[in-house]
């Protein structure tokens, strides 16, 4: 994926956790997938400089609390929702 505008990785990874809070509103069978309470990593798949920043934070992440809930992660291609890996690794193909 080129980058538009100059935007930094992080900016990104920003813009992609905005478009998967946007997919789960408009598709609520996958909302419904989801543990109620998540950590949410957004991995790019095609944009290896923003993926290396957000695997780079992944150890960050586990830190997390048990009340922050599991780790999910969004898989995204050419900016668009490509799948989620939930808890214990099932993946959920973004539906139609």
């Amino acid at each position: 994926m080129m980058n538009p505008q100059g935007l930094t990785p992080q900016d990104r990874l920003f813009t992609l956790q905005g478009r998967f809070g946007a997919f789960l509103l408009e598709n609520p069978d996958l909302a419904e997938a989801l543990p109620e309470r998540f950590v949410l990593a957004v991995l790019p798949l095609d944009d290896p400089e923003a993926a290396r920043v957000a695997l780079e934070s992944l150890p960050r992440l586990e830190g997390w609390t048990p009340e922050e809930g599991p780790l999910v992660q969004a898989l995204f291609l050419g900016g668009e929702l490509l799948a989620v890996v939930l808890p214990g690794g099932r993946v959920v193909p973004r539906p139609p």
